[in-house]
């Protein structure tokens, strides 16, 4: 695992839930000896703020501002196919981002028990339906930021074995979201391709857009595995659950990667 992944990844963990919570509740400890008042304001804090986080409305809250674009209209797709001079118009391939990927699945017989995160499994799930649909080319991208699995070889076999969809590219060196673009733009204008069918969560997808539009390519935003829906057992929105503590993450740490533009 290189270690300048793993410095920024922690760096980066500090300002998340759920560490930013502990990190504000060991101040709280340090300072509660000396001036009792303030750690237990700091404390205070720390509970709040975790309860917030954790809260689905919250998170759903934090990440709409990233979402672009709306679900594909299949019948329009339809329609926009069969009228005439549709091949210069519509998105020429359909490129799919990856969102992480595991060393935990031996049984499905990958080398080193590789699979894909349950995000990367959503967008090769939902890209390979959509090239299916608009019978078009698929490019996967994903490198190995951990230094072990290689995500876009991963959504490849998953492409091709579980949904039967060939996987024409696959760009494996990138490491962020800036270099999926960069890479996948080469391969595609190499063979003449400039407008494609971008595949990611909706999360994800503002900064995925910004960035292809950046390398060259005109993007058509095919957003999908919204995870800002509300939990069905969660009360309203407002009860704290781990699935609102994630959504919080995602999006928190989505910020982060806009700011700093990778």
């Amino acid at each position: 695992m290189p270690i300048d992944w793993l410095a920024r990844n922690l760096l980066v963990s500090l300002f998340l839930p759920p560490v930013n919570v502990l990190v504000l509740a060991g101040f709280a400890l340090i300072v509660w000896r000396r001036c009792p008042r303030v750690g237990k304001t700091l404390a205070i804090i720390a509970v709040l703020a975790l309860w917030v986080q954790a809260m689905p409305w919250f998170g759903r809250q934090v990440a709409h501002a990233l979402e672009v674009g709306t679900p594909i209209d299949l019948k329009a797709l339809d329609v926009a196919r069969q009228a005439p001079g549709a091949a210069a118009k519509l998105p020429q391939a359909v490129v799919i981002l990856g969102g992480g990927a595991t060393r935990h699945a031996p049984e499905f017989g990958r080398e080193d028990g590789a699979d894909a995160s349950d995000a990367t499994l959503a967008r090769v799930r939902y890209g390979t339906f959509l090239a299916r649909r608009a019978q078009l080319p698929v490019l996967v991208s994903g490198g190995s930021p951990t230094g072990e699995v290689v995500e876009a070889r991963v959504m490849a076999q998953i492409a091709t074995d579980e949904f039967g969809v060939p996987v024409r590219w696959i760009e494996a060196q990138s490491l962020n979201t800036a270099q999926n673009a960069i890479f996948s733009a080469r391969m595609l204008t190499n063979v003449g391709v400039s407008r494609v069918y971008l595949v990611t969560s909706s999360w994800h997808m503002r900064r995925a857009r910004d960035q292809f539009e950046r390398a060259g390519i005109t993007v058509v935003p095919a957003p999908c595995c919204n995870a800002n829906a509300f939990e069905p057992d969660a009360i309203p929105g407002w009860w704290p659950t781990v699935g609102g503590l994630r959504t919080t993450h995602q999006a928190l740490r989505e910020w982060m990667g806009l700011a700093v533009g990778h």
